[in-house]
């Protein structure tokens, strides 16, 4: 082969790799959603905690260990829960009589640990005879989450379009909605309360009259780091 056509089939062979690299370079990945956290919107969904306390025919009532379960679930309660603490005793069971004087001990430890009375409401179930039957109760709370996180993450490796993955900002939005602490806020928002304005007027006060602004320390709260470390 004469150079002059060597020097053309290489031209042509640069210019078709050229080619290639310039179209490859053309697809740039394309997103489908803005930012990480338009894929995975947090939501609220509202869940129902409950509680299940064993009775038996021949118990005076709740154990301590019961006793100390409920107190927990009372804090619960009052952490995040919403809408009435509803306790259901069974009817028709052998444990019907113990479940009577459950109820009784559950109230006064849901009252004791802050839960007004207004809030308990108090039922029955159906229990159909059986033995054993529990004491139940229940209450709504909300939970934050991010939505279409399911955890499953697909292989990167074979990954021919170069888009970001279905979980592309599932860590963003599930810590975000695990730090919220009232999801119930998301559903309808608190009012905003007054601020204090005691404070600041104090130190308006004190700024006008040219005095200093900052509190008092006391001896107790001055110290240095000699005499501190010794």
């Amino acid at each position: 082969m004469r150079h002059s056509q060597c020097h053309r089939t290489l031209n042509a062979l640069l210019g078709g790799t050229l080619l290639l690299v310039l179209g490859a370079c053309g697809t740039a990945p394309k997103t489908p959603w803005g930012l990480p956290g338009d894929q995975h919107k947090i939501t609220v969904q509202q869940t129902q905690e409950n509680l299940s306390l064993a009775l038996a025919p021949n118990m005076e009532g709740l154990t301590p260990a019961q006793m100390r379960k409920l107190q927990g679930y009372a804090a619960a309660y009052l952490d995040h829960g919403y809408g009435p603490l509803a306790i259901s005793a069974p009817q028709g069971a052998n444990t019907s009589m113990v479940a009577g004087r459950a109820i009784g001990q559950t109230q006064k430890i849901l009252f004791e640990a802050g839960i007004d009375w207004a809030v308990i409401a108090k039922g029955h179930y159906q229990a159909n005879g059986s033995s054993g039957s529990p004491l139940l109760l229940s209450f709504t709370r909300y939970e934050a989450k991010a939505r279409g996180c399911d955890g499953r993450w697909r292989n990167l490796v074979t990954h021919p379009g170069n888009n970001e993955s279905d979980n592309f900002g599932c860590a963003l939005a599930t810590n975000t909605a695990a730090m919220i602490a009232n999801p119930y806020d998301l559903v309808r928002p608190r009012a905003t309360e007054p601020a204090s304005t005691a404070r600041r007027q104090t130190v308006m006060d004190k700024y006008i009259a040219g005095e200093a602004t900052g509190g008092k320390r006391t001896a107790d709260e001055k110290g240095t780091v000699s005499s501190a470390v010794n």
